[in-house]
């Protein structure tokens, strides 16, 4: 996963709806207990192979709430462990569904020096004119 959903979420449902890999969880299943919308690590791929951009930034109406995390692969499976943020699935044998079990696809051109630090998915325009 590289993509988190932070406090400014207004619950619109715009992101969950579009997700191609239904890695969004609403403010109600949020597996943290925080009531704000969750990005399953394990399942987030970014939108890679499929979209040219995550999804859930394209279609979110409040700019500033999706921003990059770390890659999901084994080099960060000690941060995804971090059990007060994260809350990793389990397969059905059990095996946590950390980074060092699969690691999953990722954006390779935001650097590893912009993710984590709450770098926006999506920028505010410029140059915004109001219409009428």
């Amino acid at each position: 996963m590289s993509v988190i959903i932070n406090d400014t979420c207004i619950t619109c449902d715009a992101c969950l709806q579009q997700c191609p890999v239904n890695a969004i969880m609403d403010d109600i299943s949020n597996p943290t207990g925080k009531k704000q919308y969750y990005v399953q690590p394990e399942k987030c791929v970014e939108c890679v192979g499929i979209y040219d951009d995550p999804q859930c930034a394209a279609i979110c109406p409040s700019i500033g709430c999706i921003t990059w995390d770390m890659p999901f692969t084994a080099e960060f499976d000690q941060y995804f462990r971090n059990e007060e943020v994260y809350k990793l699935g389990v397969n059905k044998s059990g095996t946590l569904r950390s980074p060092a079990y699969k690691e999953k696809s990722y954006r390779k051109d935001i650097l590893i020096e912009e993710r984590g630090i709450g770098k926006l998915v999506q920028e505010e325009p410029e140059n915004l004119e109001e219409v009428g």
